[in-house]
């Protein structure tokens, strides 16, 4: 009966330590938390005055950091859809992208 009641509780015990090896507090520890990084796309509205274009806005309110005009065009048509097939006209609210160089999330 001893020796009934021993391997009983020595397999208790070793399903105890598997479970805690596989789904417990051990595997949780090992893998550092993954960070999240949402990247934002920060903007400003410009008033458009007559006579303006996509390139004397861009060169009002040039870039912080280096990228490329076709970035760019496409970002200001990501926050302007209404633009894609039609031409600024005067006194229209544009949202222009704005590019800062500091970057919060490593990736």
């Amino acid at each position: 009966m001893k020796i009934f009641l021993a391997t009983i509780l020595l397999l208790i015990s070793f399903y105890i330590v598997k479970v805690d090896l596989f789904e417990g507090t051990i595997p949780l520890a090992y893998y550092p938390a993954v960070e999240e990084c949402s990247e934002t796309l920060d903007y400003i509205s410009v008033e458009i005055v007559g006579g303006d274009t996509i390139y004397s806005l861009f060169s009002l309110y040039p870039a912080s950091k280096a990228i490329s005009f076709t970035e760019r065009l496409n970002d200001l048509y990501t926050l302007n859809p209404h633009l894609i097939n039609q031409s600024f006209t005067a006194g229209e609210h544009v949202l222009l992208p704005v590019y800062n160089t500091s970057t919060p999330c490593k990736n």
